[in-house]
Order: structure tokens, then C-alpha cells, then sequence
């Protein structure tokens, strides 16, 4: 959204950094024009923290505002739920990637591009040690509000160096143009030797194509399996897009079955209603007599005389009936 004067100026004139603190100074604001500050602040990472008195950001506050300065114009969280790739993942699917994860306590688990946290929460519930990788500012801040992190670390994640200490990845990473796929192929390397990884990903995947078929071979050569999630279940998240859940070891098991990839079921087509014979030659009958009206019309004004045209008639000279004659000489 594009920023008011008066909100400008609040966060051009009346803002104190230090590190990942920010205060707001100068006289006390109205309750609406505080609302529409803070929104700006939440919407960068600031969190209104009362034991320090200032709005406290997961990165380095003036980093995180410089953006909002220089443009005039930030995507509200609200916005972001609206425009960005971030679809919370509903509950049900939550609850189906901790149950393929087989979580134990103590375990060691990364949720890279985290967003607000759904299964990095529903992983420490299970006793895991969890940390998060998040790049937007306004997310991470969630998530640390959520406490629920043991490290959180603000960044785009496939800028982050792989360190195979995890026993378990579980993720929901955005899709479009197979980004779901490039960041499933960097959080394995994030795995230990017998981790496993638990992913939410875009229908694509299950489909042969030339977009997927190198991933798809990595999926079966590591003895991977995918599922089908039930149609619309990202209804509640704001997206009806189809998505499946893969599954995929670190190492190849030994007792690894093939991977069957799921597939869509054709739409039933009704039964073809059959006519009745009776009432099809009655439609054969009328279509006769309509052509056979229209031939007689046709014949009936080929039979008239032509009128008279009131033209003038030029009489063509009779040829001559003179011979032509050649002298070939004489022959030779």
C-alpha cells in the first residue's frame, strides 16, 4: 500500500534505531495514525515489545525500514496473505506431514521458508528441537513472537549454506514456476545420513514432464513415496490449488518400495441418451419435405421466361469465305 504524508513523516522524522530496536519519539499520536504506523512496522518485522519500550525487529531495524523509506509503499501482512505465495498450511495437512515426519522428542527439525509457522508449531508440540529460515521480515517476526524456535534466521533459503545436521525436514515452500522444487532439492542436503524429508508441493510434481522428470528421478532413486492431498484443502488458506505430500529419505532404504506417484481421476461422463427411433424419423421426414419445398421453389423460377432486356443489339459482320493461301516454294 501506498504510505500517507502523515505516516511518512512519522517514520521519516520520528524514528530512533539502535540495532534491532526502533522507538517512536515526539508527542503522543492519535490512536488511527499509531494503528497505521504500527502496521507499517509489523508489516517489516517491528513488534511492539513493552519491557524495552520499542518496536523490536528480527534484523537490523534501519535495514529493515530503509525500503519503506525510500519507496513510500510496504505490503501489509494482510496484503502479502492476499498477493504473495504464502497460503497457510490448513491443519489437517499440518497434522498429515508430522505423522509422515514420525517425529520423536529431542529430534532435530528444519522448516525452511517457515512463513508464520503452522508446522514448525505442530513439530515442537512433538518434542522436537525446531529451527526456521524465513526471508520476509514481517514472517519472521511471527514466528519469534510464536516462541516456538530454537534459531530463526531471516534469509532466503536458498542462499543458505546446507549443513546436514537435521534429522528431519518438514516444509511447505512456495511453488510457483517449480520453486517448490529447487527448494525440496536444497533442504536434502540440510539432512543427516538416515533423516527424512516431508514436503507439501504442487500437484506438478506428479506429472511426467520435461520440467519434473529430474526430480522426479531423485524422488524414486532415494525410494521416495507421494500422496494426494484431498481436493480444495487450501480452500480455508485462500487457494484451491492441488497439492500432493512427498516423502523422501536421505539414503535410499533397503527395503524402499517403488514410488508410486498418485494420479487424478478422470471425471465420470453421464450416459449418452439414445433417442427415441420414432421421434428420429419424424426429424428425417421434416428435414425432406423443408429440402424438397426449397427444390420446388428453385425449379419453379427456373421455369419462368426470361424478361426482355430493352438493350441494343449489334449485328457481328458474317466472316468472309476467303481461303488463305501460303507460297511455300518449290519443294526441295
Amino acid at each position: 500500500m501506498m504510505l500517507t504524508d502523515d505516516v511518512l513523516t512519522v517514520l521519516q522524522t520520528r524514528t530512533e534505531t539502535d540495532g534491532t530496536h526502533l522507538v517512536l519519539t515526539g508527542p503522543r499520536m492519535t490512536p488511527k495514525l499509531y494503528q497505521r504506523v504500527n502496521e507499517v512496522l509489523e508489516a517489516v518485522g517491528g513488534r511492539w515489545t513493552t519491557s524495552v519500550q520499542a518496536h523490536v525487529f528480527p534484523v537490523d531495524a534501519t535495514q529493515a525500514l530503509a525500503p519503506v523509506l525510500a519507496t513510500g509503499q510496504v505490503v501489509t501482512l494482510r496484503e502479502k496473505r492476499q498477493q504473495a505465495q504464502f497460503f497457510p498450511t490448513p491443519a489437517a495437512v499440518v497434522q498429515r506431514v508430522i505423522d509422515l515426519a514420525d517425529l520423536k522428542p529431542g529430534m532435530e527439525v528444519l522448516e525452511p521458508s517457515a512463513g508464520s509457522g503452522a508446522i514448525a508449531t505442530a513439530a515442537a508440540e512433538q518434542g522436537a528441537v525446531v529451527d526456521c529460515i524465513e526471508q520476509d521480515p514481517g514472517y519472521a517476526a511471527l514466528l519469534a513472537d510464536a516462541g516456538r524456535a530454537r534459531t530463526l534466521t531471516v534469509a532466503d533459503f536458498l542462499s543458505v549454506p546446507a549443513e546436514p545436521r537435521y534429522d528431519r525436514v518438514v516444509m511447505n515452500p512456495p511453488f510457483t514456476r517449480g520453486t517448490d522444487m529447487q527448494h525440496v532439492e536444497h533442504a536434502l542436503r540440510f539432512l543427516k545420513p538416515d533423516g527424512l524429508l516431508v514436503s507439501v508441493m504442487s500437484w506438478t510434481v506428479a506429472e511426467h514432464g520435461r520440467n519434473t522428470a529430474s526430480f522426479r528421478a531423485l524422488v524414486e532413486a532415494r525410494g521416495g513415496a507421494a500422496e494426494a492431498v484431498a481436493e480444495r484443502a487450501f480452500a480455508e488458506s485462500g487457494t484451491d490449488v492441488d497439492t500432493v505430500i512427498v516423502t523422501i529419505p536421505a539414503t535410499r532404504p533397503a527395503d524402499a518400495k517403488p514410488t508410486a506417484w498418485p494420479v487424478r481421476e478422470a471425471p465420470e461422463k453421464p450416459e449418452p441418451e439414445f433417442q427415441d427411433p420414432a421421434e428420429i424419423a419424424r426429424e428425417i421426414a421434416d428435414h425432406l419435405r423443408e429440402a424438397t419445398n426449397i427444390m420446388d421453389a428453385l425449379a419453379r423460377d427456373l421455369a419462368k421466361p426470361a424478361p426482355k432486356a430493352d438493350v441494343d443489339v449489334v449485328n457481328l459482320p458474317a466472316p468472309r469465305e476467303e481461303q488463305l493461301t501460303f507460297d511455300l516454294g518449290e519443294a526441295s
